[in-house]
Formats: C-alpha cells, structure tokens, sequence
C-alpha cells in the first residue's frame, strides 16, 4: 500500500485537510477557517493526530495563503498571520513542510494536469479572499531566493487609487481585484448611490445574481476588476513569459464568464493572446499539491 502523508489546505474562508498519495486524496474534512493563528495551529496538530492513527508514517504537507518562507515562516497570509513561524509552532513529531497554496496548486497542475505535461512554463492565478500565485518554469515550480516567487497579488496596478491590501500596499492586484477588495468596492459604491437593483445593503455573494440581472452597479465593478486582473497578467507575460494562465479560487470559478472578456480586452490592447483556463483539478488541488511537497521532502529525508 502506498505511503499516505497527512495534508492541509488553508485559506481564508476553508481550512481542508485529508490524507493523500499517489492515487488520490482520502478522507477529506472541510470546515470554515479559523480566524486567529493560535487557533490554527491547534486544528493542524488536533487533526495529524486523529489522521496518524491510519498514517503513521505520514509526513505533513501544508498548503496555506499568505506570503511562506522556505523555512516554514508565513510573513504575511490569511487568518491574520504576520511573521508567524507556524511550522515552529505546530512542534509536530514527524516532518513538516509549509507552502504558499497557489504554489501547491500549480505544483499539482503541472503534475497531473495531462494538457500541462508538455508546457514548460506557466502562471496559476489564486482568486478568492486574496491573490496569490505560483509560477511553474522549465516544467518545475520556480520558488526564487526566499521561496516567496509569485506573488502576483501585490503587483501595483494604480497606485492613485485609495484602496489598500493587508499589507498596506496601496493600488496593488490584491488590494483592487481579491474577493476582499470586491466586497468594499461594491458597498463603497452602493453607499455612493450607483444605479443598482439593490435597495438595502450589498455584499459580493451578491454579485452573481446582480450581474445575471445586468445590474449597472455591478457590471463597472466587474469590468474595473477584469481590467486590473489584465493589467497584472500583462505585467507578468512581460517577465516570464508563461505559456498559460491558469485561475483557481471561489471568486474566479464563478465569476469567470463576466471577467474573462474584461481580462482579454486588455491583453488584446497590448496586442497579446494567450491561453487562459480554470484549474483542471477541482477543489483538492491544493491538498494534492501539499502531497506532493510532502513527498519530496520524504524523498530528501531518505536519500541525506
């Protein structure tokens, strides 16, 4: 029987955790996010524990939002995380190894996405509470000094608008076009009195229906964040030149019929087409990605 290691998937709204090998992704539980760090890292070592009694052999793979240093540290990621040394904190017995989760999923695209196998290079875009990214090069994923490579989300697109990330950074992707900023620019508008179906309060689980409707309010909203989005993949075909974009994330996957031609009328404008999709793996990309850095570390650890 295949090893089994032990993976976790957090972001800002689902913390999901399963065991996985080659074949796949078992027992997978998902629940709501944490909100605070401590809090997480009790839910990882409680649920390593329950999972060891199946795996006992397991290494833990940990695939999470934010900014994640090659030594475990999460500089800047979701459940209010700054400078937080998880893989120190969580003091598990057996190997850990923590990775940004749009890196995971593009490490899981490459690997078993059969349209990726022949594509040395390519960008997988994370949508959702915030923007994240991973790059894949020469048919790897490309981590860069740090292991912070990617992130995409803090690209400055307007630095005039007053509109600021987590981080403070003003006018960058993350702060214009996350699922976050989406829901303080839509109620910033409806609290300015733009042309909307709504007559009371406006939240960005709002906006399929609204669009569905032609609602006016939100269709500029739709149409600022598909021009931002544009602008930041241009910004990163000019610098790595992937051969594809990849999105995944709540935010992306449903809203994508609206953004994508928003997203392509400014490619076109810089006279440049590229290959643009949705993750072919589904919900458990990131769990399968954690499976794998979990391997290579298993891997590393055998042959040193």
């Amino acid at each position: 029987m295949p090893t089994q290691d032990i993976v976790f998937e957090i972001g800002g709204m689902r913390f999901r955790s399963g065991l996985v090998d080659e074949t796949g992704v078992t027992n997978p539980v998902v629940f709501d996010s944490p909100s605070r760090p401590e809090e997480v890292v009790e839910h990882i070592q409680r649920t390593v524990e329950s999972y060891s009694i199946n795996a006992p052999e397991a290494c833990v793979g940990i695939a999470i939002g934010g900014s994640v240093e090659k030594n475990g540290n999460v500089t800047a990621g979701a459940m209010n995380m700054v400078d937080f040394p998880l893989e120190e904190r969580l003091s598990l017995k057996r190997p850990v190894v923590v990775m940004n989760d749009a890196k995971a999923a593009a490490l899981a695209e490459a690997t078993y996405n059969p349209r990726l196998a022949c594509k040395s290079s390519f960008l997988l875009m994370t949508i959702s509470t915030g923007i994240g990214g991973g790059v894949i090069m020469n048919g790897d994923l490309y981590e860069g000094h740090t292991g912070t490579a990617g992130e995409v989300g803090h690209l400055i697109i307007d630095s005039s608008q007053d509109f600021y990330c987590r981080l403070g950074h003003r006018g960058c992707l993350d702060a214009l076009a996350s699922g976050t900023a989406l829901d303080n620019r839509l109620k910033k508008l409806w609290r300015e009195g733009h042309w909307t179906h709504c007559e009371e309060g406006v939240g960005i689980r709002d906006l399929p229906g609204l669009l569905a409707a032609h609602d006016g309010m939100a269709d500029r909203l739709i149409q600022e964040t598909g021009e931002c989005l544009g602008i930041g993949i241009m910004q990163v075909i000019r610098i790595i030149d992937p051969c594809e974009i990849i999105f995944k994330g709540y935010l992306v996957s449903t809203l994508w019929p609206y953004l994508q031609p928003h997203i392509v009328n400014v490619l076109h404008g810089y006279e440049r087409e590229i290959p643009m999709s949705l993750c072919a793996l589904g919900d458990k990309v990131g769990l399968v990605g954690a499976g794998i850095a979990a391997r290579r570390l298993r891997t590393s650890l055998e042959s040193s």
